[in-house]
């Protein structure tokens, strides 16, 4: 892999870290329009995208010599409970899943300011 390729790369994980909190935020607040799921599970499954992609940006920093970006040390958001429900206006979506799992509704918080070390 060129160095050019692994600059494009690098910049396409950044750039995913960055799009997949703000999707974890939205799913937060206003939930998301998953049938069969949560949005709990759902916010979950982000949050593993985003450790996923600031691995991805350590090995790739590791094996060029660059040092860790900024969106690298962006605080990963907390893990929630899977059967967490953001929205519990959507009533048809609300009922359905009741029926699969049992639906809680907590505070949740996310401290953007709060430095992440470990993913």
């Amino acid at each position: 892999m060129t160095k050019k390729s692994k600059e494009k790369l690098l910049l396409e994980y950044r750039n995913e870290i960055l799009e997949e909190v703000e999707h974890w935020k939205h799913i937060c607040f206003e939930g998301c329009n998953d049938p069969f799921w949560p949005d709990g599970c759902n916010m979950n499954l982000t949050r593993n995208h985003i450790m996923y992609y600031k691995k991805k940006i350590e090995e790739l920093c590791l094996e060029t010599g660059e040092t860790l970006p900024d969106e690298y040390y962006i605080p990963v958001p907390p893990e929630v409970d899977n059967n967490y429900m953001a929205n519990l206006e959507q009533k048809e979506r609300v009922e359905r899943l009741k029926t699969l799992h049992k639906l809680k509704k907590e505070k949740v918080e996310y401290d953007e300011q709060q430095l992440s070390f470990i993913c």
